[in-house]
């Protein structure tokens, strides 16, 4: 399956929304081990980069991005997540 331009930008924004994670995690400004775990915030934060994309192209929300555009990013963005802090808790 080919990914259109704006999917295969989407899918780098859930790598780099995994590393934004990650160095959050790092850093001590989420807990790892709390009651809202580290990945949830990747899966809230495409959901807004979703949001945001879908209003900047005069789009109705979830037209823009295909869903297995959606999955990689959000797979992606785990496994950067986990591969950077060593887990997911």
């Amino acid at each position: 399956m080919r990914f259109s331009r704006a999917e295969q930008v989407f899918v780098a924004a859930g790598i780099g929304l995994g590393a934004l994670a990650s160095l959050a995690t790092n850093a001590g400004w989420i807990a790892r081990g709390g009651n809202f775990p580290p990945f949830i915030f990747v899966l809230l934060a495409l959901a807004v980069v979703e949001i945001v994309a879908s209003l900047v192209a005069r789009q109705p929300p979830g037209a823009l991005f295909s869903m297995p555009a959606r999955i990689l990013a959000f797979v992606l963005g785990v496994g950067v997540l986990a591969l950077l802090t060593g887990g997911l808790a």
